[in-house]
């Protein structure tokens, strides 16, 4: 513990602060400025060994964790649950938690949401000897999803609350890092179960989950079928000059999308594809394409301050 708060301290000392740039929130957006050196800051520390592969309800699940918090909390986010975080229990046993951070919206559109969500755990490690360990540091699944939302956190925290949409009439935003998505969905499973805001109120949910390896897959966009307004919005923001590929192929149901999809809300899955690394102790940084997560870093981006401020909604649409 005094080690990983150790690295909580300089992760906080190093944290960036400048103000984001100018910029129209409305159609078309420009790429915003998403830094490379922070999401390698994160990624180093999620997927290093130190954290044990960050398994579903261990300690070093529960120091990932932490870092959330505290990352959250140094951008000037709010709680979106008392405390931050929000434990479940395990079917195994145990327990683990979603942590949940809230950028507040302004005027008429204020208490409606969306949700940016991605899942921190892992699948731990191997006890290869009775001293040594073999160590799946996950740094694609999903070390690389969690990692660009608090870099997205950050920029939204600047440009939207310190930037020229200060005064805009805009939906708040809850950033939603889950637990135990290797176990089952079981984190996003029991926040749709147990939602600390009206799901009523939520008008969609984008999810990050395995971003880091666009040179190599391109980008799927799983979703884009729950709601007939995707099409128009991921035009307005330049996806189509990208390497998109927008077939659902029925993962619809593959991560933390899951269930607010099954409660009736259009959502975004960003995914950049398997390979031959997925949950093996080969999955580690130094094979992360840091150029690729930045480009779906900005597509996200751009995607979500449409959401905001876009007067309507998108409306569910239920897949075939």
């Amino acid at each position: 513990m005094k080690r990983v708060l150790a690295l909580l301290l300089l992760a906080l000392v190093a944290c960036e602060s400048g103000p984001a740039g100018p910029g129209d929130p409305t159609s078309p957006i420009p790429a915003p400025p998403l830094r490379e050196a922070t999401l390698l800051r994160h990624l180093g520390l999620l997927a290093d060994d130190s954290m044990g592969g960050r398994l579903a309800g261990s300690p070093d699940e529960g120091e990932a964790a932490l870092y959330l918090l505290l990352e959250f909390m140094a951008y000037g986010l709010g709680p979106g649950t008392p405390g931050y975080t929000q434990e479940f229990p395990l079917p195994q046993g145990g327990t683990s938690r979603n942590v949940l951070a809230v950028l507040p919206g302004h005027g008429s559109l204020a208490q409606q949401w969306v949700i940016i969500g991605a899942h921190y755990d892992h699948v731990g490690y191997d006890q290869v000897t009775p001293d040594s360990i073999l160590v799946y540091n996950g740094a694609d699944d999903n070390a690389s999803g969690t990692a660009l939302l608090l870099e997205i956190a950050r920029y939204l925290s600047d440009h939207v609350e310190g930037g020229n949409m200060a005064g805009v009439a805009r939906r708040s935003v809850m950033f939603q890092t889950f637990g135990a998505e290797e176990s089952g969905l079981v984190g996003s499973t029991y926040f749709c179960g147990h939602p600390t805001i009206s799901m009523h109120r939520v008008v969609a949910m984008l999810n990050l989950d395995m971003v880091g390896r666009y040179a190599q897959n391109g980008l799927r966009l799983i979703g884009t079928s729950s709601s007939a307004d995707w099409p128009g919005i991921l035009d307005n923001v330049g996806a189509n000059n990208l390497s998109v590929d927008y077939d659902d192929g029925g993962l619809l149901g593959g991560s933390d999308q899951y269930c607010f999809h099954q409660a009736g809300k259009p959502v975004l899955f960003f995914h950049t594809g398997l390979h031959n690394e997925y949950h093996t102790a080969y999955d580690d940084v130094v094979l992360i394409d840091t150029d690729g997560m930045l480009t779906v870093g900005e597509l996200t981006t751009d995607v979500v301050l449409q959401l905001l401020v876009r007067p309507a909604p998108p409306i569910f649409s239920a897949t075939p």
